[in-house]
Parts: structure tokens; sequence; C-alpha cells
């Protein structure tokens, strides 16, 4: 299809030889002045890639519209133009390489970038555009802003068209750098705004309440009930008033409009009490006042079980108010809650009190319990040592007895040993000298030492003394706990 275009635009090409030489000469001249140090996107892929990051860009550059119509346009009709190649593109990959047109030697791709390149500097001044008007007429945007938030052009579309067109003046202003003229202006547009905002604000809350009580007043409600009449006139008034003072005060408006309209219904069941009345034939109201009477006795059988039929209409009234009262004197849940709320935070001191006191009693009985087992082993310990200390003693009196028994029989021996030889001695001293005394060597006895470990008595009573010292301190420790 591409090239049954190039056909045509050759025909006619040569049918305006002269007139479209220059002008196509120029036209190519900008062009390649345009593509100067222009990226190459040679392939598909990389041309999508672009083409995405670009409609993300240029698809959401709407709110720029405001700053500048004739930049704007300008940047959508060069970011269209490269949408439209990178469809071409998209659907016959191999032409992103191809001249784009045969009065200038870009391709597809080349063309495609050059387009966003002119989009991209008409964005840029919207940009620069931004900044100085966001600062210059930042009043008159919130104005718009709010304006647009609450729906005006819905209820005046013509004032809004016509104060919308204003608003967009003022932009102007600021781009051809009159800032005292576009601060003049500005401020008329408020004026004008604020008008139109304060309208839609009767409409939307204070209308619809109006509409309801022009149609009572049409139906007579005035007539029938003129006192409750009165009060709601009087506080559709004083709400009318409140809006279009406070007309951005959402919560004073909703209170206003809640009293208004109680006050409509409570005339619409005040007239269809008064019809009901007037609907009593021949002045026969026993019925009527029975009927009221009776809901006075169900009150007041409710509230304490009295019965004031007995009295007049308004006494019977007083008392029931009366006894209202002396009950929200008696049940009055305001002092009710506090009480339960200090009540409910002694519980939870008391609570914790508790809790304190329970984890110390464990931690005691935790104590106790070790120092009962400390104890256990050392009265062990004691029962150990008395019998190894009874076994020493033991074991040392045998050693004592063994070793005395054999140093008492030890010269016996001795003697049996020697006994025929002093006997020989003693007969050949005899022959040679009667008289002489014969004297024999003492023998020198010499004691067993035991190969057995001894165990020292001191020592032992030193570990006992030990033993009983801790025995006391545990005992001290326990009467303590």
């Amino acid at each position: 299809m591409k090239q049954y275009f190039k056909i045509a635009v050759v025909a006619s090409a040569l049918m305006s030889v002269v007139g479209c030489q220059s002008t196509n000469e120029e036209t190519t001249a900008v062009e390649q002045t345009s593509e100067i140090n222009t990226p190459v996107v040679s392939t598909f892929e990389a041309l999508q890639k672009q083409y995405n990051l670009d409609k993300t860009v240029f698809d959401s550059a709407a709110e720029f519209k405001i700053y500048s119509e004739d930049s704007y346009s300008l940047m959508m009709d060069e970011w269209n133009e490269a949408k439209e190649i990178y469809l071409e593109v998209e659907q016959e990959p191999a032409l992103i390489n191809e001249e784009y047109s045969m009065f200038s030697s870009g391709s597809y791709s080349a063309k495609y970038i050059a387009l966003i390149k002119s989009a991209n500097l008409q964005l840029d001044k919207l940009k620069t555009y931004k900044n100085k008007a966001d600062t210059v007429l930042s009043d008159a945007i919130a104005q718009m802003n709010y304006m647009q938030s609450i729906d005006v052009a819905k209820y005046y579309p013509q004032d809004f068209s016509s104060l919308y067109n204003q608003y967009k003046a003022l932009f102007v202003t600021v781009i051809e750098e009159d800032i005292a003229e576009a601060q003049t202006e500005q401020a008329e547009f408020l004026t004008k705004a604020k008008v139109i905002e304060i309208d839609t604000s009767l409409t939307i809350h204070v209308k619809p309440l109006e509409k309801e009580f022009s149609q009572l007043t049409q139906k007579g409600f005035k007539a029938i009930a003129p006192i409750s009449y009165g009060q709601t006139k009087a506080e559709l008034d004083k709400t009318k008033k409140a809006v279009q003072a406070n007309n951005r005060d959402q919560d004073l408006i909703a209170d206003v409009v809640a009293k208004t309209r109680f006050q409509l219904d409570h005339l619409k069941n005040m007239a269809a009490e008064v019809k009901l009345l007037k609907a009593v034939k021949n002045g026969q109201f026993e019925q009527s006042v029975l009927e009221f009477e009776n809901k006075l006795l169900s009150i007041s059988q409710a509230i304490n079980g009295d019965d004031y039929r007995d009295q007049p209409l308004r006494m019977q009234t007083t008392e029931i108010l009366s006894a209202v009262q002396q009950m929200h004197a008696i049940n009055n849940t305001a002092d009710l809650e506090k009480k339960i709320k200090e009540l409910n935070s002694e519980i939870e001191t008391l609570n914790g009190t508790i809790e304190k006191q329970t984890d110390a009693r464990a931690n005691v009985q935790k104590q106790v319990l070790v120092l009962t087992q400390q104890l256990e082993r050392n009265d062990n310990l004691i029962n150990n040592l008395n019998s190894v200390i009874a076994t020493y003693k033991a074991k040392e009196e045998a050693e004592k007895a063994t070793v005395n028994k054999e140093a008492n029989e030890a010269p016996s021996d001795v003697e049996k040993q020697t006994f025929p030889v002093l006997e020989t001695v003693q007969a050949q001293e005899a022959v040679k000298e009667e008289g002489t005394t014969t004297t024999t060597d003492n023998t020198e006895v010499v004691p067993v030492e035991s190969t057995e470990t001894k165990v020292e008595p001191a020592a032992i009573e030193t570990t006992v003394n030990e033993t009983s010292e801790q025995v006391k301190t545990t005992d001290t420790d326990i009467e303590t706990k």
C-alpha cells in the first residue's frame, strides 16, 4: 500500500515541478537538520520498546492542555503522526530501515525519532508554563478543582462554561509574561466563581428542603398548623444562611439540614393530628381525649406504675416528667458508667497486686524447696562422715592393739633364742670366776610399722566442723524464709 502512495506522490510532484521543488527542498533541509544527532533505532524490538515508553508519557499528558492549548495541540499532532508510523512498522517490521519518503533520506525509525523529539520539545515548554502558572494562579487552580469536585457543571452548565473560558484565559496571560494583569483577572475570576460555588451548595443542600416546604404550603399547612409552620420556616431560613456563610463546612451543613428535616417531619405530623381533631363530628372530643389520656397512662405505668388519671391532663404530664427526672437521678447512666470504670480500674490494680504476690510466693516456695534439698544433702553428708569417722576410729584402735601386742611378745622370742648361749657363757664364767656377775646385753625391740594409710583425727574433726557450720547456715536461711 505504501508503494502505491509513493507512486501517487511522484505523479503529483511531476505535475507541479516548479512550485513544489522549492518547498520540498526547504522541507528536506528542515528534516535533515532535525535528524542530526538523532539516535538510530535499527531493530523493531528497539522501536517497540521506545514506543511503549513514549506512549506512557504522551497518553498521560492531558493535564498540560490547560497551560497552552497551542503547544499541546502541536505536541499531540507530532505524537499521533509518530504513532501512525509505528503502526505501519508493526504490521510490516521490514520497513523500519527503509526510506519513509521520497522527499527525504530518513528511514521510518529516523522519522519516528524525529517526531518524538519535536513532541518532547513541546512537552518541555508545557512543563515550563506549568511551573510558572502553578505559582501565579494557585488560588484560581484550587478554586476550579473544588468546583469540579462538587460538579458545578451539572447544576449550572452555562455559567460553568463561561467561567471555564475565563479560567483558561488566565494561563494565556501568564504565558505572555503579564503577571500583574493575570493577578487582576484572577481576582475577578475568584469573585465570580465563589458566587457560582455558593449557588451550587444551596442547590444541593437547601433547594430540596425549600421544594418540600413549598409543597406543604400549597397543601394549606400554614392554615392547619400555623405555629409549627412558622417554626419550620424559621429553621429553613436559618439553614439557608448557614450554608451561604459556610458552604464548605460539610459537618455544619449536615447538622443544620438534619434540624430542618426534623421540623418538616414535625409539621407534617402536627398537621395530621389537627386534621384528625377537625374530623370529629358534633364536637364529640371525648374519644380523642381518652385516647390521649390512655397514652399518658401507658407512660406512667412503664415508669413507676402510678395512675394519674384523677388529675387534669396538664398535671398528669407534670407528674410523669417528675417521675422521669427521679428515675434519671436514681439511675444516672453517666454516674454509673463512671463508677463502673473506677471499679474496673481498682479490679485491675488488685489483679496486678495479686499476680505480684503470687509470683513472690512461688519464688519463696522455690527457695524453700532448694534449701530443704540442700539440708537433706548436708544431713546425708554428716551421716556419711560420722560413719567414716567411726570406721577409722575402730580401725585405728585395732591397729594400736596389734602394735602393742606385737611389742609385748617380741622380748620373749629373743630370750628363747639367746637362752642356750647364756647358759654356756655362764657356765664358763662360773668356772673361771665365781661370784662374777654375769652381764647380758639388752636386746632392742623394733616395733613393726603399719603400711596402711592412717587418717589423721585432726583432719576428720576439721571436716566435721566445717560441715556443721554449713548445716547451721542452711537452718538459719530456712528460718529466715
